[in-house]
């Protein structure tokens, strides 16, 4: 290869790297494919079972070595502990008389054709998840269990992965070892494997189509997170242009670190709380040692989730407590299990539907399986109890009833509870996620029924625009800076306002710090998001005045395209110098 070659893909970690191209391409890796006689059908169980252990025994080491990132190994066991996934493998051999690691591939790919079917863009990312835990039972049938799939690897110090697609284990475990870089062929911004590299600030491009073809081993590289750009054998031009993004990085970074303490804060005093949204407890200490004030979406569906039983009141009360003690006083958002046809559980058995995000999900299905969702109601009414404070939230709200419903349901678990002894806290707030747009437009009902709203952005924007973000032919549609999404957006804070009530916003759109001064702008109390962005938002905030973010929205209000919209955006942003603040 010769010459310098650009490629671009998605930036998901900012930072520049420059090191030496290390290619790892597990596609290439061979198992066996065959059948096995009748008479060594239980031997071949039994090798399953085994590889099983040994598997969980590498993950329980790798989480163990995963610090505050353990919570993303955590999912990977309970994973390997899902039915869906051994009974499966089991099924393959015993069934159809395939050999151990033909039966894991089997299904490890039907679980992965199930997540790609999902509306959900956060859990249909999950199916690079299932191929790692696969990975782990594939490489303990070979005899190599303590890889950890890397563990051979001979890693130089200025390596620069290049893969077509990297598991979280792998990312830690490279992580560990200093490299200085990541590039893949495909992947999401919200795949685990994105949001590990921007909490471990290793500069990362994925969906960089091509790379694999174009990238020799040894091969010099340069790398940006920031704009997703990846240069091949560059030229002394692109070394030049890549020394100044460093610096302008490096300096930025040094401002975002010497801000984490302080609060989210306006020049012209005003706060808004910066919270973060956690999946497992382990999770929280990452997340206030980031400067996070609390909790604002704890997303409880991951208690369902690999499992063929709900869980019993216990277990709901043991996840909310652990959630908060770890935040030792500061607020927390428990929100019900948000699960339909398109997100995988075997606990709650949700009809096949042509179309899951129109069908039984959210609080639809909760009122539908009602044994599930009393069960946690009263997890998280025991929990609450007894530190007094906290609060739930409710998915997928569409109308007042649901909202009426549910606060019976509550209402009901809290008689039970003081029946046996238990003293209730009767004044949990109860707050409601404006998804559909019908919830935009009844806000101001809603506000009667609700003590709070929380503002989910990444499907209340796909159901105004009909933009399936996974959709590559549409995916270029989807655009929180379109003026109906502001004006919904607005309606929202106005009519909560109006009642009394706090708005907060979740989602993409409050952690992208480009959207910052627009959210500021619009009134938000509170933004809610991943713990790799609190630093880039709060860097924005504390640097953009109030009133200024307030007018600029009026601007963006009267703007008629997106694209006017993030032209005065961009306009602000580059005046106060924060343009590439994320």
């Amino acid at each position: 290869m010769s010459g310098e070659h650009v490629l671009h893909g998605l930036g998901v970690a900012p930072g520049v790297a420059t090191g030496r191209v290390h290619l790892i391409d597990r596609r290439r890796k061979k198992y066996p494919k065959r059948r096995v006689s009748a008479d060594v059908v239980d031997a071949e169980v039994l090798r399953l079972e085994s590889a099983w252990q040994e598997a969980r025994e590498l993950l329980l080491s790798l989480k163990e070595k995963a610090g505050e990132h353990s919570a993303i190994l955590e999912a990977h066991l309970l994973m390997l502990e899902d039915p869906l996934l051994i009974d499966g493998a089991k099924k393959h051999i015993l069934d159809d008389r395939k050999c151990a690691e033909w039966a894991i591939r089997a299904t490890v790919t039907e679980i992965r054709t199930r997540f790609e079917a999902l509306d959900n863009a956060y859990f249909r990312e999950r199916r690079s998840d299932v191929d790692f835990v696969g990975d782990r039972l594939l490489d303990a049938l070979g005899g190599d269990p303590a890889s950890g799939g890397l563990a051979a690897e001979v890693i130089p110090d200025d390596a620069i992965i290049v893969a077509h697609e990297l598991s979280p284990g792998d990312a830690i475990a490279l992580a560990r070892r200093k490299v200085r870089g990541f590039v893949t062929e495909v992947g999401g911004a919200t795949s685990h494997t994105a949001i590990l590299a921007r909490a471990l600030e290793i500069p990362a491009v994925i969906a960089c189509k091509g790379v694999l073809d174009r990238a020799a081993s040894g091969e010099e590289i340069l790398v940006d997170g920031l704009r997703g750009e990846v240069v091949l054998s560059p030229s002394p031009a692109a070394h030049a242009r890549f020394q100044t993004f460093q610096s302008i990085h490096n300096a930025r970074q040094s401002d975002l670190r010497a801000d984490e303490g302080l609060p989210g804060e306006t020049p012209d005093g005003r706060r808004v709380e910066l919270l973060a949204n956690v999946e497992v407890p382990d999770e929280v200490p990452a997340a206030v040692a980031r400067g996070a004030g609390g909790v604002g979406l704890y997303r409880s569906e991951f208690l369902f989730l690999n499992r063929s039983e709900v869980p019993n009141v216990d277990e709901h009360e043991q996840a909310y407590d652990a959630i908060l003690s770890a935040l030792d006083g500061r607020p927390a958002t428990l929100r019900t299990f948000d699960l339909g046809s398109d997100k995988l559980s075997a606990a709650i058995r949700a009809p096949r539907e042509q179309n899951p995000a129109l069908g039984l999900r959210g609080v639809r299905l909760g009122l539908a399986r009602l044994p599930a969702l009393r069960a946690q109601l009263r997890g998280m009414v025991r929990s609450l109890s007894r530190r007094r404070h906290g609060q739930i939230l409710l998915p997928m709200i569409g109308s007042v009833e649901e909202v009426l419903a549910v606060r019976a349901l509550l209402r009901e678990e809290m008689d039970t509870l003081h029946d046996e002894g238990v003293d209730v806290w009767r004044q949990i707030p109860v707050g409601v996620m404006i998804e559909l747009p019908a919830a935009v437009w009844i806000a101001d009902a809603l506000a009667e029924v609700a003590d709070f709203f929380s503002v989910g952005t990444n499907d209340l924007i796909q159901y105004m625009l009909a933009i399936d973000r996974g959709n590559e032919h549409v995916a270029h549609l989807y655009q929180p800076l379109h003026p109906a999404v502001l004006r919904a957006l607005r309606h929202v804070v106005e009519a909560g306002h109006h009642a009394g009530k706090s708005v907060s916003l979740c989602g993409e759109m409050a952690a992208d710090p480009s959207f910052a001064p627009v959210v500021l702008g619009l009134g938000f109390d509170s933004l809610s998001m991943p713990v790799a962005s609190l630093r880039a938002v709060k860097h924005v905030i504390r640097r953009f005045r109030y009133d200024d973010a307030q007018k600029l929205v009026q601007q963006c209000l009267a703007a008629s395209t997106s694209a006017a919209v993030q032209k005065l955006v961009r306009k602000e942003l580059i005046l106060r110098g924060l343009y590439e603040a994320d």
